[in-house]
C-alpha cells in the first residue's frame, strides 16, 4: 500500500517498527508454518530478492490470504480514517488466562492498518493503539472466539499487530480515546471488519 506523502507512522509489526515515516506499508502473506529466528532480516532479504523497497517502510506478516482483507472508510464528525485489515484467529489467545505461558506461535495474526487525515499527538497516536485494541477484544468476545489451549475467551492472537499513520496535515487531533470521535471511529472500523473477516471462516 502507497499514500501519496509520507506519514508519521506508529507500528508493532516486524518492519518500520516504532515511530517512522513512509509512504510505503506491506502486509506479507507467509505460510503457516513460517519460522525465523530473525524475522526481520528474513524480511528485509525478501524484499530485496523481489526488487522492492525494503528501506524505511513499515512490513507486518500474516498467514490470512490477503485477497480477504476487509477495507473501510469512515468519514464523520470531522473525522476520516481508512482501514486494512486482515484477520484469522487460528493461533487465538487469552492473554488474561492463568494457565498462559510463554509460546511460539507461527503468523496467524489479526494485522490492523489505520490512515488517519490529520495531525495526531504522541499521545493521541498511543490511544488508537488502545482504541484498536479494545475494539478487537470486544469484537472477538461477542463472536464467541476461544483460546483453543484455555478454552475462554480469547484476547487476541499470538502475532497481531497495529500500524497506526498520519499525514500530519489538517486538523488536530491532541486526544483520541473512547469519548473522542476519532476513537470511536477506529472501534467501529476494527468491529465491521473482523465482523466481515470472521464470520466468512465460520
Amino acid at each position: 500500500m502507497k499514500t501519496e506523502t509520507s506519514y508519521k507512522t506508529y507500528s508493532s509489526g516486524v518492519l518500520g517498527t516504532g515511530i517512522t515515516e513512509t509512504d510505503t506499508f506491506y502486509n506479507r502473506f507467509v505460510h503457516k508454518d513460517y519460522y525465523s529466528d530473525t524475522p526481520s532480516l528474513e524480511y528485509e532479504q525478501y524484499l530485496m530478492k523481489e526488487n522492492v523497497r525494503h528501506e524505511q517502510i513499515v512490513g507486518l506478516m500474516t498467514a490470512v490470504w490477503l485477497k480477504e482483507r476487509a477495507i473501510y472508510c469512515y468519514e464523520g464528525y470531522g473525522v476520516r480514517v481508512a482501514s486494512v485489515i486482515t484477520a484469522g484467529v487460528g493461533n487465538a489467545v487469552d492473554i488474561t488466562a492463568d494457565e498462559a505461558v510463554p509460546f511460539y506461535s507461527s503468523p496467524g495474526t489479526i494485522n490492523m492498518f489505520f490512515f488517519v487525515e490529520g495531525r495526531l499527538t504522541d499521545a493521541a497516536f498511543l490511544q488508537l493503539f488502545i482504541a484498536a485494541t479494545e475494539a478487537k477484544t470486544k469484537t472477538l468476545s461477542q463472536l464467541g472466539v476461544i483460546d483453543p489451549a484455555t478454552k475462554t475467551i480469547a484476547t487476541g492472537t499470538s502475532t497481531d499487530s497495529i500500524s497506526v499513520a498520519a499525514s500530519q496535515q489538517g486538523p488536530l487531533y491532541e486526544y483520541a480515546g473512547s469519548m473522542t470521535a476519532l476513537g470511536q471511529a477506529v472501534a467501529k472500523l476494527v468491529k465491521i471488519s473482523l465482523e466481515q473477516a470472521l464470520k466468512e471462516k465460520r
